[in-house]
């Protein structure tokens, strides 16, 4: 196991421990689908992925368009992650 999953580990127990539902640390619904951390993509790569700027990327944050993992203070996505708020957002005829 590597260091980093460890730690990922780490931030599941403690997040189990935690009754805040406000921002967990790692979402419930993540837990059970095996994902890797080498699967998570950063705030800037959806950016650049996205091709939007870091204001629209904040502001889809506040707004849920987009919904990171957290892990500490900073983001993550996985792909799928992505595909289903592109979708939401067609759905919702916000694209």
């Amino acid at each position: 196991m590597s260091q980093l999953d460890e730690i990922v580990q780490l931030l599941r127990e403690i997040n189990d421990k935690l009754s805040c539902t406000a921002h967990h640390i790692l979402p419930v619904e993540n837990r059970s689908k095996g994902w890797t951390v080498d699967e998570l993509m950063t705030r800037m790569a959806v950016v650049s992925k996205l091709g939007i700027s870091e204001r629209t990327y904040n502001r889809w944050v506040k707004s849920g368009i987009l919904r990171p993992i957290y892990l500490g203070n900073k983001h993550y996505y996985r792909e799928e992650d992505l595909q289903e708020a592109i979708k939401r957002s067609i759905d919702n005829g916000m694209i």
